[in-house]
């Protein structure tokens, strides 16, 4: 049998570790040498022999009972004292010394460990017949008292030690949480990064695919030019859903489209013009570099007004206005349209634009003009 095969045979059978269990047969059999061979022993010898090693046998369970291992060793001493006024045996003092320090350092109440070891202490003193002195008395008290409070620094040691694996888990499990709370912020910034990105060129698609069929016959040549900004609108969309699937997985490529920032406001402009919605950009202050995050939103921003305008505007004038002012960038897309139906449906775009301005601490706000048109407003604090 093996050592990790014997090892765990001796934990499924006896509850014990093999060190423990080495440690409490040697000091049985020394106990039990101890008793044969000594001439000074009182009483039985029969009784001797089994009282002894019985109590050496104990210790095999101090780290799993100490405290009853300490209760089975003293009265294995007032027995011996009460029956034979003391055992004159050297090993029952290791015996003891190892079952109080063990009793103290594994035990979970040391005041109770320290009253059994003084109860065992006085009655073996009183009947103890060597014992004349006080001097003769201390010995035994102090040698017990040393060893409980060896335990005891034991004992403290190993609650810092159990405090400290608490106090370790509870901050892997914070580390876990936050983790999860940050995947989870992960996994919402991406859902509406795709819904930008799959809501505006589906709605410029479908408008373009309609203006084709309209010009077909009449106008190939219009026709296959308005087929080219569909495909053109498809790659780009497929590039940046790529992208941000890339970023999911983890494993994004390792040439990939950046994701677009206010710099691209004309091509996404010109599309949307194509797409047959008149749209007007303006840029009031003075422009200046942005931090990556607030320019990507800015430009969703926009790209959600004009997916909106595109569904429900129909061909009404829209404006697109950028201003720069000194503490914040307020962004606006507004339309002439007739503002019944406008912004409607699931409300899942205005939702996430709402969502990506909280981020920054800045305002939002969509809705009809009382002129009837729709505007949609945001305003992103420029000091991160």
């Amino acid at each position: 049998m093996t050592g990790r095969g014997f090892d765990g045979f001796v934990r499924r059978t006896l509850g014990v570790s093999p060190s423990d269990l080495a440690l409490a047969a040697g000091l049985a059999a020394f106990a039990l040498l101890d008793v044969l061979l000594s001439a000074d022993w009182r009483g039985p010898t029969v009784v001797n022999a089994v009282t002894v090693p019985s109590m050496a046998l104990a210790l095999a369970w101090r780290r799993r009972r100490p405290l009853l291992v300490l209760l089975a060793v003293m009265s294995g001493v007032v027995f011996l004292s009460l029956a034979y006024e003391t055992s004159e045996t050297w090993s029952y003092v290791f015996i003891t010394v190892v079952a109080v320090y063990s009793s103290t350092a594994y035990g979970s109440n040391p005041l109770i460990a320290a009253l059994l070891t003084a109860s065992g202490v006085i009655v073996s003193d009183l009947r103890d017949p060597e014992v004349h002195t006080f001097g003769d008395a201390i010995w035994s008290s102090t040698l017990l008292g040393l060893a409980f409070l060896a335990g005891f620094s034991g004992w403290g040691l190993q609650r810092r030690s159990r405090a400290l694996k608490r106090r370790a888990r509870l901050l892997e499990e914070e580390e876990e949480e936050r983790a999860a709370a940050a995947a989870a912020e992960e996994r919402e910034r991406i859902a509406r990064e795709l819904h930008d990105i799959v809501s505006h060129s589906l709605a410029i698609v479908v408008l373009q695919a309609g203006a084709a069929e309209q010009v077909l016959d009449r106008d190939p040549d219009e026709a296959r030019r308005v087929l080219r900004s569909i495909r053109a609108t498809g790659n780009e969309a497929v590039g940046e859903m790529s992208t941000m699937l890339g970023l999911v997985s983890g494993e994004p490529p390792a040439a990939r489209e950046p994701q677009p920032t206010l710099a691209d406001l004309d091509g996404l402009i010109e599309r949307t013009r194509e797409a047959g919605l008149p749209v007007d950009l303006s840029v009031e202050g003075h422009e200046r570099d942005l931090p990556a995050a607030l320019e990507l939103s800015a430009y969703r921003i926009i790209q959600e007004g004009l997916t909106n305008a595109l569904k429900h505007a129909g061909a009404a004038p829209t404006r697109v206005v950028l201003r720069y002012q000194d503490e914040v960038l307020e962004v606006e897309v507004s339309d002439d349209g007739a503002g019944k139906e406008n912004g409607g449906g699931s409300r899942r775009g205005i939702a996430g634009i709402g969502e990506r301005v909280a981020i920054f601490g800045g305002a939002f706000e969509a809705g009809t003009r009382a002129d009837g048109g729709w505007t949609m407003w945001a305003a992103l604090p420029l000091a991160q």
